[in-house]
C-alpha cells in the first residue's frame, strides 16, 4: 500500500484544484458581456446616418432587445452580406438566400435528413418558412412579423434570426467574434464586420482629415508625411537602384483609415494576386472618377468597399496596412490618366 500512499494523499489537493476549475472555466467564456467592445450598441454615427437606411434601423433596435446583440453589428452584418439588401439577386453561389444570407438548413435545422455539405438541403419553398418543422430541426428562422411564416425574404423575419443565431453562438455570453465567425466561417468576414460595427456609432467612430482637394479636384489622401516620391528609386526590397516607382507613398498607422481623393466609381477592390498576397499591390481599390482619371490605395490590410460602390471624397475605401510587396505600413497612390501612370504631385497640390 505504501506505493499508493503518495496518490492517496494528493486526493484533497486534485479536487480542490478540479473545483477551482469548474468556477473558474466558464468565467474566461462569459467575459462578464461585451467587455472590451466598446462600440457596441450607443448612438449612431456620421458615416451610419450616411450609410444605413434610416427604416432599418428601429428593426434592428428591437431584435437588440430582444436577443441582446447589439443593433450595430447587425447593421454591419446586412452591410457585409447584402449592402443592405440592395444586391440582386439575394441567393449566393452556394446557395445562401435572403437579406441576411442564410443557408436553408442553418435556417430550418441541420438535422433535417437532406442536410449536409454546404448545407443547402432540399426544402419546398413551404418548407422553408414552416415554424413547426423549423422547431422540429432545430432550426434558427424567426417568426418576427408574426404572419405565421419564418421567411428568410422577410426582413424583420432576416434580421431576427441573425440576432437569434449570433446570441447563440456566443453573442450572448459576450464573445462576439466566435458568433461572428459562426455566421460565416472567415477570420477575414469577422474583421470586415467588426469594422463596420465600430463605424456606424459615434463610440467606435473616429472623424478622418479631409484634405481640402486641389485645384484639379484631387485631395491628397493621407496627411503623413512623403515617404516615397513618384519616379526612379532604390527598390526597398531588393536594395537594387533603378526601379521605376510608379505613384506615391504616405506613412499611415495601423487601423488608420484611407479615404478616397475624388468622387468616383469602385472599378477594383481585392488582392493582386489572391493565392500569394505578397504580390504587388497586395490589397487594393481603384476607383474611376470618369474623364479617363483613376485612383489607386495599395498595400492597405482592409477593403472597406466593394466594385460597384459609388464614392464621395473623403468616403473610406480601406485600413491602412503593409500588404503586397512592402516593407512597413504605408499608403501607396497612384493616379492614371488615360490609362497611364503619372506623377500624382500636381494633382494633390504637393
Amino acid at each position: 500500500m505504501k506505493k499508493w500512499g503518495w496518490l492517496i494523499a494528493a486526493i484533497p489537493i486534485l479536487l480542490v484544484v478540479a473545483l477551482c476549475g469548474m468556477f473558474l472555466f466558464p468565467l474566461l467564456f462569459m467575459g462578464g458581456g461585451n467587455i472590451g467592445y466598446g462600440f457596441l450598441g450607443g448612438a449612431i454615427s456620421p458615416v451610419g446616418e450616411r450609410e444605413i437606411p434610416v427604416e432599418y434601423i428601429p428593426i434592428y433596435k428591437e431584435a437588440e432587445a430582444r436577443y441582446g446583440v447589439p443593433w450595430n453589428l447587425l447593421a454591419a452584418h446586412h452591410r457585409v452580406e447584402t449592402v443592405f439588401s440592395t444586391l440582386q439577386p439575394m441567393i449566393s453561389s452556394v446557395g445562401a438566400e435572403g437579406h441576411m444570407q442564410f443557408m436553408p438548413c442553418t435556417w430550418v435545422g441541420w438535422s433535417h435528413p437532406s442536410c449536409y455539405g454546404a448545407g443547402k438541403g432540399s426544402f419546398t419553398e413551404e418548407e422553408k418558412t414552416n415554424l413547426a418543422m423549423i422547431a422540429r430541426y432545430g432550426g434558427y428562422g424567426v417568426d418576427a412579423d408574426r404572419d405565421g411564416r419564418a421567411s428568410m425574404w422577410s426582413l424583420r423575419d432576416s434580421i431576427f434570426s441573425a440576432a437569434n443565431y449570433l446570441t447563440k453562438n456566443g453573442a450572448a455570453t459576450g464573445n462576439l467574434e466566435r458568433a461572428i465567425f459562426a455566421y460565416n466561417h472567415s477570420q477575414d468576414y469577422v474583421a470586415e464586420v467588426m469594422m463596420y460595427a465600430r463605424l456606424y456609432v459615434t463610440e467606435g467612430f473616429i472623424p478622418i482629415e479631409v484634405i481640402e482637394p486641389s485645384e484639379s479636384g484631387f485631395a491628397r489622401p493621407v496627411a503623413g508625411e512623403v515617404t516615397s516620391g513618384f519616379g526612379i528609386r532604390i527598390d526597398p526590397v531588393t536594395g537594387k537602384p533603378g526601379a521605376s516607382h510608379e505613384g506615391i507613398d504616405f506613412a499611415c498607422q495601423a487601423g488608420q483609415r484611407i479615404p478616397a481623393s475624388k468622387a468616383g466609381k469602385v472599378v477594383f477592390a481585392g488582392w493582386q494576386d489572391a493565392n500569394d498576397h505578397s504580390k504587388g499591390y497586395g490589397l487594393f481599390v481603384w476607383v474611376d472618377h470618369g474623364g479617363g482619371f483613376k485612383t489607386t490605395y495599395a498595400h492597405m490590410s482592409q477593403t472597406t468597399v466593394h466594385v460597384g460602390d459609388v464614392v464621395q471624397a473623403g468616403d473610406v475605401v480601406g485600413v491602412c496596412g503593409s500588404t503586397g510587396k512592402s516593407t512597413g505600413l504605408h499608403l501607396h497612390f497612384e493616379i492614371f490618366v488615360n490609362g497611364r501612370r503619372v506623377d500624382p504631385s500636381p494633382f494633390i497640390g504637393l
